[in-house]
């Protein structure tokens, strides 16, 4: 083996335990913990191997980012806009690299395209595979970012490699399996044709090969020669973002009126969905795990696979704002812990016949007992028996009501649902 080879095995395998780590950010599930403590988990808020505000890091040195953030989140507001700028210059970092040594990243550090060139080495060395489909990707994921939507940017594999931090989180979820199973497939491909993911389909991949200078191949002939891959980007991207950008518009009374309880900062659904590129870092960052993925019952395309809160699983506490400080795109605005306790991102709604007090008339006002915020009044009924009754007004959606519910008969007596836009109750 040659030196400079030598130095690339060593490169990857220590960039690939570099991710691993990124990825597992946050505090540990409680399978590994049980290591170091037996108290099945109590201290899992509590063991790090690197702090959690890293969980994002993996996502945001993506060049991709600099085409789908500006774009899917200038309508989330300057303070968004802002944001995604800054952890723009670490994507914008690795594009200078790439004009300088072309696909340098992919050969040296990209975790994901490591673990495709291991996999390649024991591959059957067949070829059926010559369609350069990355090219449209790519072209196809920069149209539909200027149309406000960029698709396909669940794809990029730094966000796989994310993803796959779910894993290691306690997190996994059956919805979740879609998006995070096309690293492993994919991998599997390259045991058949190696480095299949990398020389065809991988979007950033191409992007470092279009933007390496060579004299050889000037960058307006690039662009000459890849015309029509770029035609079909546009034509597809643009009229493709529109679609699901004006989705509700067009599906009419199909589309639910509903609203998913997004994680604190979202802003508003529409713009969230938009800028999310599904890569999960707030899902590892989370320390409660009430963030989670939902399977795609919703007609509405753009809601799939997207974090949502599920009060269920957990709660959102009122001195955490994990998931805010993680998110490379923008789509989680980053909010302070005194932003964050004013943060209003859904509302409790009483399900009366499913109650203990409403419906039963037994005393029973668990939810208001957990309500951090005193968001739960009383309504006493003739025979003095409190029923819980939500006040809007202070309510933000934390899940601590419903998460605590005791009833179980008809389903939980108390919910969170979404709302149009998240708000600040302290200046509302």
């Amino acid at each position: 083996m040659q030196k400079k080879e030598v130095f690339r095995v060593i490169s990857r395998v220590s960039f690939l335990i570099f991710a691993l780590l990124l990825i597992t950010a946050g505090s540990l599930p409680s399978w590994i913990v049980g290591i170091f403590h037996r108290s099945n988990g109590a201290f899992r808020e509590d063991v790090r191997l690197i702090p959690s505000w890293l969980a994002g890091l993996l996502p945001q040195l993506s060049p991709l980012n600099l085409f789908s953030t500006p774009f899917s989140a200038h309508d989330l507001g300057g303070k968004a806009f802002a944001w995604g700028l800054v952890w723009s210059f670490l994507s914008l970092a690795v594009l200078l690299i790439a004009v300088w040594k072309g696909r340098f990243f992919c050969r040296w550090i990209c975790p994901a395209g490591s673990l495709h060139s291991a996999v390649s080495r024991f591959s059957l060395k067949k070829h059926p595979f010559r369609l350069r489909i990355s090219a449209y990707l790519f072209w196809l994921i920069f149209f539909s970012s200027l149309a406000g939507f960029p698709l396909f940017m669940f794809l990029d594999p730094l966000c796989q490699f994310s993803r796959m931090g779910i894993f290691f989180e306690d997190a996994l979820v059956i919805a979740a399996l879609l998006p995070c199973l096309i690293l492993p497939v994919m991998l599997l491909f390259s045991i058949f044709q190696p480095e299949l993911w990398c020389a065809f389909i991988c979007p950033l991949g191409y992007l470092f090969s279009l933007i390496h200078k060579k004299k050889s191949l000037p960058f307006a002939e690039k662009i000459n020669r890849d015309r029509r891959e770029i035609i079909a980007g546009m034509a597809i991207g643009l009229p493709g973002a529109l679609l699901l950008a004006n989705f509700r518009k067009v599906a009419g009374e199909r589309a639910e009126k509903t609203y998913p309880v997004l994680p604190p900062g979202a802003a508003e659904p529409g713009r969230f969905s938009a800028a999310c590129i599904r890569c999960y870092a707030c899902i590892n960052s989370c320390p409660t795990k009430i963030l989670t993925v939902k399977f795609p019952y919703s007609s509405d395309l753009t809601r799939w696979f997207q974090p949502e809160l599920d009060a269920d699983k957990g709660v959102c506490a009122e001195f955490c704002n994990k998931c805010t400080e993680v998110c490379p795109t923008g789509a989680i605005l980053p909010l302070t812990l005194e932003e964050k306790k004013y943060c209003q991102i859904g509302v409790a709604h009483v399900i009366k016949e499913a109650c203990l007090a409403w419906a039963d008339g037994e005393h029973c006002m668990v939810c208001a007992e957990y309500c951090p915020y005193v968001a739960i009044d009383t309504d006493n009924d003739k025979k003095g028996i409190p029923r819980p009754v939500v006040k809007p007004e202070l309510c933000r959606g934390c899940g601590f009501c419903q998460n605590s519910c005791p009833a179980v008969k008809k389903g939980k007596a108390i919910i969170v649902r979404g709302i149009p836009k998240q708000t600040n109750l302290k200046i509302k």
